[in-house]
């Protein structure tokens, strides 16, 4: 599997504090049967601002010490960036990174963005020349079960992704995260989602829950659909190729 949302770098935003928890992390990753893993620490103006030297190379002890450990794993490096305004110009200036060296950026908003400036954003970054992974989907109140905003969005030039740990079935009681898991379900019936990811941080709350989320759109909705999302299309962005 391939996995292009993740969080595995130490002491740079929300993920692991540590180098062993970065391994810890990626060793969970690697035992779930994941062997690319783009590392998309957060960039977000006010929240998470570490400079780029120090993410990069944090990154590269990860790098460095997981691939050792597992020869046949491969790291790449990527960021999830926030969209603002300035972050137009941090991209066109080189100052914030794409995916794996490809055209493709993953790119994140608030949960309660409105859809005017998701559209907006959008088009924007179309204009620069920068094709958009939107990251998890499912998170934005304003694509709640709208199937024609998705594909709005995707019919322009983006690409979709939703969490591994939101196609898990939602649990009777207490389930925080049960919202998210009803629409990533919608968009998954409606099959405007063109990737699953981990978005992982940690091994308490945020695990990367790949395994499992794979085997459940394989028994729902096919042995093909599920190494679409979690192979076939990842596969191809790294590529640099469209789907």
């Amino acid at each position: 599997m391939i996995d292009i949302h993740s969080h595995i770098v130490f002491d740079v935003d929300d993920g692991p504090k540590s180098l062993q928890e970065s391994i810890d992390l990626i060793s969970e990753s690697y035992a779930q049967g994941v062997r690319t893993i783009v590392s998309t620490s957060h960039r977000r103006k006010g929240m998470f601002e570490e400079p780029e030297e120090k993410i990069f190379e944090n990154f590269s002890i990860v790098k460095e010490e997981a691939e050792k450990q597992f020869p046949d794993l491969q790291i790449n490096y990527g960021g999830e960036l926030f969209y603002t305004s300035s972050l137009l110009k941090k991209i066109e200036n080189h100052l914030v990174p794409n995916m794996a060296d490809t055209r493709y950026y993953l790119i994140e908003f608030s949960m309660v963005t409105p859809w005017r400036e998701i559209q907006t954003a959008v088009k924007n970054l179309l204009a620069i020349g920068v094709t958009p992974i939107i990251a998890h989907i499912e998170r934005y109140n304003a694509l709640e079960f709208n199937k024609e905003r998705v594909k709005e969005l995707i019919a322009l030039g983006c690409y979709t992704q939703i969490n591994s740990s939101h196609v898990l079935k939602a649990k009777i009681f207490g389930d925080k995260h049960k919202i998210f898991k009803k629409r990533a379900r919608f968009f998954l019936e409606e099959n405007v989602v063109h990737c699953v990811a981990s978005d992982m941080h940690n091994l308490d709350a945020r695990k990367p829950f790949m395994r499992e989320a794979y085997d459940i759109i394989a028994k729902d909705f096919g042995a093909k659909r599920a190494n679409d999302l979690f192979q076939l299309n990842p596969q191809i962005l790294l590529e640099n190729d469209y789907l």
